[in-house]
């Protein structure tokens, strides 16, 4: 088992890919030093670690780690002790990563898309969030609060920071997913659990201090 008491997690309060790490984390109960990052004044020392100058990095034993879902996963296998938030089996672990994959290739992009969107092809774009959206839930368990039934895991962790976000499309694009859906349910069923997980609280920010940090990205 991997010595805990060395490892550091550069990271800045309002970045969702860091926030997936810390909930890894604090999931797993591993002691760690967090260091804040002020993305638009890097220091040397940090570019130094990460020459991309993007958080989260994960500093261990002098071995620097990045990417969050690498980030993630180096968790799992570095301190393998219950919980394994990649799961146990080989085919819950595959469909851990098919559809932490699924997340981040065909939603993440496009609730960043909707922001960026021209009034002309927004309605487009949300279409495509909300049918994506819910591909991932039609996948869930059917039992269970999590996307794996009871076990909290990597899928969970993938995506939630950005639908704890929604919020945001809703303040810039006057967006929200159609409550009427026949997925919604299982839905708010599994965003309810995963805010109220105990990993996920020390997390959360509020949304009205989240909200600024994506002007950028709007489409004006």
């Amino acid at each position: 088992m991997s010595d805990s008491t060395s490892l550091r997690f550069a990271s800045s309060w309002y970045c969702p890919f860091c926030q997936r790490v810390w909930i890894a984390l604090l999931e797993k109960g591993i002691p760690f030093k967090y260091e804040e990052i002020d993305p638009y004044n890097k220091t040397e020392e940090f570019l130094k670690l990460n020459p991309r100058g993007l958080v989260p990095v994960l500093i261990h034993d002098d071995k620097i780690i990045y990417e969050s879902a690498v980030c993630m996963e180096y968790i799992d296998e570095a301190w393998p002790q219950k919980p394994k938030i990649m799961m146990e089996q080989p085919y819950d672990k595959a469909q851990v990563r098919i559809w932490g994959d699924y997340a981040a290739s065909k939603i993440i992009p496009l609730f960043f898309a909707i922001l960026k969107s021209d009034p002309e092809k927004l309605g487009e774009t949300q279409k495509s969030f909300v049918e994506n959206t819910g591909g991932f839930v039609k996948a869930m368990s059917p039992t269970g609060k999590f996307f794996m039934g009871d076990t909290f895991s990597f899928v969970d962790m993938m995506l939630l920071p950005w639908m704890q976000r929604l919020p945001v499309l809703k303040h810039y694009k006057s967006f929200e997913i159609p409550s009427d859906l026949d997925w919604y349910p299982r839905f708010q069923k599994w965003l309810t659990a995963c805010l109220n997980r105990e990993s996920v609280k020390p997390t959360l920010v509020e949304i009205d201090k989240l909200i600024p940090g994506f002007d950028k990205y709007v489409k004006k």
